[in-house]
């Protein structure tokens, strides 16, 4: 159960969860609630065998690569390079039970991989007319308050949280690349995911969101709040959404906008040093 959603994940016998699953560990759910989806992992000698459909798209700057594949249904691939899909998820038509095809062979950490991007997609589309965001940050955690740090990959929004837990007492980090937002009664919580980048963060945990920050690199540091218009085109690029779809898009517009009227956003001109951390949390927390 992530952020209140609960999905399941099935791994062929040969492969173990401890192995393939870490960060999903502190989010292990027994109730009653149905998953909204299922991912299953299936196993094939090489994707080539397979038809997954013709490339439409392959997006992202960086790994890892987003694929749209056309065999009359869309099916999506990620990958390390932009060469080929390495995995592919074969969707149903509701979402709810759903295909993960990956070589075989393939290690635990390959196996992570698929999971972890084919969970975020499936989560993704799942949850967000559910006035839920995926969304691509770096989250801290100051006096039982949440502040996301957004900016464009390279921005430093990593950096800036470290430079809170190193220089701003009582700092924790809760997520540090997508932690998940929701709308409840109008107001605001962002929660940890099993989704957190390069940094091993995991923390199936919760916190009203209190402000936003969106980092721009600069030669100085000054901060200033965002005008509502200006928050909503700052918070925009950063949630994830099946931006194809019109009702996933009305959904995802819905939620950002109640965020927006519920938490204070903020814009950060700012150097990687400790006095821009300084600089944040005395405007952010005040």
């Amino acid at each position: 159960m992530v952020a209140g959603h609960v999905f399941a994940i099935r791994l062929p016998g040969n492969y173990s969860k401890e192995d393939c699953l870490k960060p999903y560990e502190p989010f292990v759910y027994n109730g009653p609630e149905e998953p909204l989806f299922t991912a299953s992992i299936e196993v094939v000698g090489h994707l080539s065998e397979m038809d997954f459909g013709k490339v439409k798209d392959c997006y992202n700057e960086e790994a890892p690569y987003f694929w749209i594949l056309d065999n009359g249904r869309w099916n999506f691939g990620f990958s390390y390079s932009r060469k080929h899909p390495d995995c592919v998820v074969v969707p149903s038509e509701d979402f709810k039970d759903n295909k993960v095809y990956i070589p075989s062979g393939a290690r635990s950490q390959f196996i992570e991989f698929a999971v972890s991007n084919a969970t975020m997609l499936l989560y993704t589309i799942t949850t967000t007319p559910r006035d839920t965001l995926l969304i691509h940050s770096s989250v801290t955690v100051k006096d039982g308050a949440a502040y996301a740090f957004l900016g464009k990959s390279g921005t430093g929004k990593s950096t800036h949280s470290r430079l809170w837990l190193e220089n701003i007492e009582g700092t924790l980090l809760l997520n540090d690349d997508n932690p998940i937002v929701r709308v409840i009664d109008s107001k605001t919580y962002i929660y940890g995911s099993p989704w957190s980048g390069k940094t091993p963060c995991y923390k199936n945990d919760v916190k009203p969101l209190k402000g936003v920050v969106r980092l721009t690199q600069a030669p100085y540091n000054k901060i200033q709040k965002l005008p509502p218009v200006q928050a909503y085109a700052a918070f925009m690029p950063s949630c994830s959404c099946m931006k194809w779809d019109r009702n996933h898009t009305d959904a995802l517009h819905k939620t950002v906008e109640a965020v927006v009227k519920s938490v204070n956003f903020w814009g950060l001109e700012c150097l990687p040093d400790a006095d821009a951390a300084f600089v944040c949390c005395n405007a952010v927390t005040a």
